[in-house]
Order: structure tokens, then C-alpha cells, then sequence
């Protein structure tokens, strides 16, 4: 008798386990809150640094989430976005046909693109004018513009990239560059490409200027986030995360997160902030 009692108690305290395991496992918040999920991003290769920084946090946020990040150009994180991506990256406005694709665009960020140069040359200012025929082959020496008797290296970014498309816009020369211009692939090469000749111009993210190359003021106004947020230095676009119609739970978060006081305290570092 005493044997079958305490069976019975037996069976009633498992049960009892097992009905509280259950709820608990319930009650422990959002489906796969915990679990291990990566975060495919791709596009402007001017975007990535930022967007390198805000993986970085975000790593400390949910560190069970990875971002992969691929600097591929906006063109590919315009197409691929909701597709190879679940964000897509792009440092230019979508043409109307990008925006007939039904993708979400959202800035979250403010860049300036900074005109730079080879740290010995002498030129600190140019015209948005004199930009333009430099791009265009107008003015072929530095000579023309106040600087040394040598001929100018112009150098772009490749057909596609948002930087590029923003900075023709802004200038002013869509599809006129100059026949022969030296066209790089990364921001990256462009700087290595100033660097290795003094007599070389080029383009690239505010934010991504370091002391390398000497980025120069265009119509007086010096290349700073103030002066962009000001209105003095005009070459400036928008950062922009896209993403289709079926986003995924985390990388919802994820952007939101992009646009919160801590997301876009990371922007006020080298970029203007969009909240």
C-alpha cells in the first residue's frame, strides 16, 4: 500500500515538472529569441563602412545574430535587395523604374562626397564649375585651376555606383565624363589610385576621408558634416537600407535598431543623423 502511494506521488510531481517546463519554455518570449540567425546586406561599397560600424553595436545588442556585409555597389543592393539580401544598401535615389519594384527605401543617413586630391597638391578649393569641366575634360591641367603645370588624372567611380550617380547629379555632367578617365571599382581604389599620383582627383564618401588624400573645399565651403547639414557644402546624398515585402522578423529589428538614439549616435560620428 505504502509502494503504491508513493508511486502515485511519483507520477504526480513528473507531471507537475513537465506541465511547468512547458510554460516556461512558452512564456520565454518571441519564437527563436535566442536562436543563432545571419543577416545577408549588400550594395554601396559607401554605405558599408557605416554599416560595418552598426554591426559591430548590434553584435553587443543580440549577439546571436551575424551580419554579413557585402560591398558590392548600389546598383547590386538595389537589385538584389529581398533577394540575395535581406537589406539592400544604396548611396543613390532610386530611378523611377527601382522604384516600380515596390522595395521600401529608407535614408539613415546623410553623406557628403568629398573632392579629394594628393596631399602635395597645392589646390584647397575648387568651383562645383570647375569640378565639371575637370570631369568633363574642359580643363585638362592643374595649371587651370591655380595649381602645378601638370596634366590632371581624373579618376571616377564605375557605371553604377551610387556614389558616382550622386556625384554626376550633383555636378552636373550625367554621362559626359571624360573619354579616358581612369574608373575605380571600391572606394578604397580611389584613394590608392590619389596616393600613388600627385596629379590625381578623385571622389568618395565624407566618411570615409582620412589622411591619406587631402579632400578639398568646394566652393569655399569646407567638406564637414556641419557645412552639409548647413546647407554651404553642396555635394552631398543620402545613405539608404532597402528591403522587399517580405522582411524577416531580425532584420526588421536590426533596422529599426539603425534608427534608434544609439543607431544614429553611430551616425553623428562621421555622417548626419536622420533623427
Amino acid at each position: 500500500m505504502k509502494i503504491k502511494n508513493y508511486s502515485k506521488f511519483v507520477f504526480v510531481l513528473l507531471a507537475a515538472a513537465l506541465v511547468l517546463t512547458i510554460g516556461c519554455t512558452r512564456s520565454g518570449g518571441q519564437a527563436g529569441s535566442g536562436e543563432q540567425y545571419t543577416i545577408e546586406i549588400g550594395g554601396s561599397t559607401s554605405v558599408t563602412p557605416l554599416m560595418e560600424l552598426f554591426a559591430a553595436a548590434y553584435a553587443d545588442v543580440k549577439p546571436n545574430i551575424k551580419v554579413n556585409i557585402n560591398g558590392t555597389g548600389s546598383g547590386d543592393g538595389i537589385t538584389n535587395a529581398g533577394v540575395t539580401y535581406q537589406i539592400g544598401m544604396s548611396s543613390r535615389e532610386l530611378t523611377p523604374a527601382e522604384q516600380g519594384r515596390g522595395l521600401n527605401a529608407e535614408p539613415v543617413a546623410i553623406d557628403g562626397i568629398a573632392v579629394i586630391v594628393n596631399n602635395n597638391n597645392p589646390v584647397s578649393n575648387l568651383t562645383i564649375d570647375q569640378i565639371r569641366d575637370i570631369y568633363t575634360g574642359a580643363v585638362t591641367n592643374w595649371n587651370q585651376v591655380g595649381g602645378n603645370n601638370a596634366p590632371i588624372a581624373v579618376i571616377s567611380r564605375e557605371a553604377g555606383s551610387g556614389t558616382r550617380g550622386a556625384f554626376e547629379e550633383i555636378i552636373g555632367f550625367q554621362g559626359r565624363l571624360l573619354a579616358g578617365a581612369n574608373e575605380s571599382t571600391s572606394t578604397g581604389a580611389i584613394k590608392a589610385g590619389i596616393v600613388q599620383n600627385p596629379n590625381a582627383i578623385g571622389y568618395i564618401s565624407l566618411g570615409s576621408v582620412d589622411d591619406t588624400t587631402k579632400a578639398i573645399s568646394v566652393g569655399g565651403a569646407a567638406p564637414l558634416s556641419s557645412n552639409v547639414l548647413n546647407g554651404s557644402y553642396r555635394v552631398a546624398r543620402p545613405f539608404i537600407v532597402l528591403t522587399g515585402s517580405n522582411v524577416h522578423a531580425e532584420s526588421a529589428a536590426f533596422i529599426n535598431w539603425m534608427f534608434s538614439s544609439a543607431g544614429q549616435a553611430i551616425v553623428a560620428r562621421s555622417w548626419i543623423p536622420v533623427r
